[in-house]
């Protein structure tokens, strides 16, 4: 059972994800994801298939730690596996500022987030206001405050032809 949700949760990631695809590529460019603070299996999921027009090297920002080895070594079993191999090549950067070094750098248009629930908002609003695209997993906001933060960035996304998907 859990197996198939785990590949049900693949397929949706992946699907939402083409949206994202689909936009980008009709204006020449390849999808260049960023993986922020990897927290919860979802953002592995992400990964666990080769996508057209997504470039195999992947920026990883985050804290250096337990949920960051989890997420690396996932993407080490989907590069490894037997059948459907992958080829992903993650880039880790995992310095106390690594939210802002992402920002600045901007070595990505596509930023996945999954985890840390009580900072995901602000990630949300700040990567959005940066100019990147957003693939978050639920939730995405946990309070009132966090709410209307959360609007707010799904209106500067739109008024942008950005996408934030959950």
């Amino acid at each position: 059972m859990n197996e198939k949700i785990i590949s049900n949760g693949a397929v949706l990631a992946a699907s939402l994800l083409s949206l994202t695809v689909l936009a980008q590529v009709k204006n020449g460019d390849k999808i260049k994801l960023i993986t922020l603070d990897p927290g919860h299996f979802h953002a592995a999921l992400v990964q666990k298939t080769m996508l057209k027009g997504v470039d195999a090297r992947v920026q990883v920002y985050a804290p250096a730690g337990p949920d960051l080895q989890s997420h690396l070594d996932k993407i080490n079993g989907y590069n490894k596996r037997g059948q459907d191999a992958t080829n992903w090549n993650e880039v880790v950067y995992t310095g106390t500022d690594f939210f802002n070094k992402m920002i600045a750098e901007k070595k990505g248009n596509v930023v996945v987030m999954a985890g840390n629930n009580l900072k995901k908002t602000e990630y949300v609003k700040r990567s959005i206001d940066a100019g990147f695209n957003v693939l978050g997993d639920k939730p995405m906001a946990i309070d009132n405050q966090h709410f209307e933060m959360l609007k707010s960035a799904f209106a500067n996304a739109a008024q942008k032809s950005w996408y934030c998907t959950i």
